[in-house]
């Protein structure tokens, strides 16, 4: 059996080789965060070269190709890709969080409710903690918590006005694409007035 009930994978095998990787949950963080901004390639290009401590010699021996599969398997937590499923079904679903914008109450809702290896309560700032187990945690994160319930806001698509009122007042602010597709849409309407 494998996943969460065996040895988390502290290394990768590329070319039926074992490469070591960096597992800490920034890495993923910031990944996220820097894909949601213009330059793709330099965010996919950041995250394969901290995740990869010999990404130079990955990328010398021309093996980028596979490693971005096992850093997208890493990514995934082992599982398969069943987002190409989901969003052939949905329409571009609004975004309830950000790494960045909520980290005062991320912070606190790790710090509150998850321990450490130690058993003490855990400070994002300083535990390294893999990158699986960061999503294990933050997918049970409990409906109590605070950050839970503001979520909960942002991901609400009823007409009831206080939640509404609750979405809007805790809405994320736009991402650097979204503000770019705003200023294109802003010019092209300037052009056809």
């Amino acid at each position: 059996m494998k996943g969460m009930y065996s040895k988390l994978p502290h290394s990768v095998k590329i070319k039926n080789e074992r490469v070591t990787i960096n597992t800490d949950f920034r890495i993923f963080i910031d990944f996220e965060h820097e894909m949601q901004g213009t330059d793709k390639r330099k965010a996919i290009n950041k995250a394969l070269s901290r995740f990869y401590p010999a990404f130079f010699d990955i990328y010398k021996n021309n093996l980028l190709e596979e490693a971005v599969d096992k850093f997208l398997w890493f990514y995934k937590c082992g599982k398969q890709d069943d987002m190409k499923k989901s969003n052939k079904k949905s329409k571009k679903s609004s975004q309830v969080y950000s790494y960045s914008y909520d980290d005062l109450y991320i912070w606190g809702t790790f710090n509150q409710h998850f321990k450490n290896d130690n058993g003490l309560p855990i400070d994002l700032t300083k535990d390294c903690i893999h990158w699986w187990k960061f999503r294990s945690m933050w997918l049970t994160i409990p409906e109590k918590a605070v950050y839970s319930k503001i979520k909960s806001y942002r991901a609400y698509a009823g007409e009831d006005k206080d939640m509404l009122e609750l979405k809007e007042a805790y809405k994320l602010p736009p991402t650097e694409e979204e503000i770019e597709d705003s200023i294109r849409r802003d010019k092209i309407y300037e052009i056809l007035k």
